[in-house]
């Protein structure tokens, strides 16, 4: 079995390339995520980001390259072994990805029943902390066709941080939801993190998601991560292209969009 000699890193992807009926949708990334690291992969909708994710988890084949998780090459782990890898990884499905026979209190608790060994008790407590947490106290015995999209989506994150992971994937967490519960949920997600020290990467399309997440934003762009930094750091690389894609609806870290200055003024 190989594994990387890098045990100070807990996602490490080298030259993943990955390719559909002849289209190249990643064309050698490479990627680190250090423990308690918080991290946003920014890039356009097509740009390969849900594919990244697959391949991290396993769920997809690489045409070439490696993924290794907590220092074990997840293509070289037999069935059982791999299952006991992904037990301390909480993935959060753009969708929600929610089981329709089940109620909202039964998903999460399917998930930590599963992935932990908590109490009973503290897995309902934890239950109906987290619920809480994300303004949906009485959702719990609700069926997921009686949420919105929103609300579904925002019951998948309590779903993946529920099971305390070592690392979150977050595949566009905040997609349909109003700024002010978006900027509730980042929150939630920071501080739940925080509590267990969970590392977390998110990917997103959405520039403000991306910089209110982390502070350092990876940027994927034709297959490839082109650029990692902070906003200024970023900016500072003078490439047209990401300067326009960070710029182009005016949002600015720690302020207001231009289309609020010019409201608000």
């Amino acid at each position: 079995m190989q594994s990387t000699n890098d045990t100070g890193t807990i996602v490490d992807v080298v030259d993943f390339h990955k390719s559909y009926d002849g289209r190249s949708v990643l064309s050698g990334v490479n990627l680190k995520v250090h423990p308690g690291e918080h991290l946003s992969i920014l890039g356009p909708g097509g740009c390969g980001k849900s594919t990244l994710l697959k391949g991290l988890l396993g769920l997809i084949s690489l045409d070439s390259g490696h993924v290794s998780l907590f220092g074990e090459n997840i293509a070289l782990l037999g069935r059982e072994e791999r299952n006991a890898l992904l037990r301390r990884v909480g993935m959060a499905f753009q969708l929600g990805a929610l089981f329709d026979f089940m109620t909202v209190r039964e998903n999460i608790l399917f998930a930590m029943e599963n992935m932990t060994n908590l109490s009973a008790y503290d897995m309902e407590e934890r239950v109906h902390r987290m619920l809480a947490s994300v303004n949906l106290p009485a959702a719990a015995r609700k069926l997921p066709s009686e949420l919105s999209g929103g609300m579904r989506r925002r019951v998948g994150i309590v779903r993946a941080l529920a099971t305390s992971p070592d690392l979150a994937l977050l595949d566009e967490p905040t997609a349909g939801l109003d700024p002010v519960t978006s900027a509730v949920v980042i929150d939630m997600i920071h501080k739940l993190a925080a509590e267990i020290g969970s590392s977390l990467l998110c990917v997103t399309s959405s520039v403000e998601v991306a910089f209110t997440f982390a502070s350092k934003v990876a940027i994927l762009h034709e297959g490839r991560l082109v650029a990692k930094g902070t906003w200024e750091e970023l900016h500072n690389l003078d490439d047209p292209w990401i300067t326009h894609f960070l710029d182009v609806r005016g949002y600015k870290p720690g302020g207001r969009t231009e289309q609020e200055e010019t409201k608000y003024g």
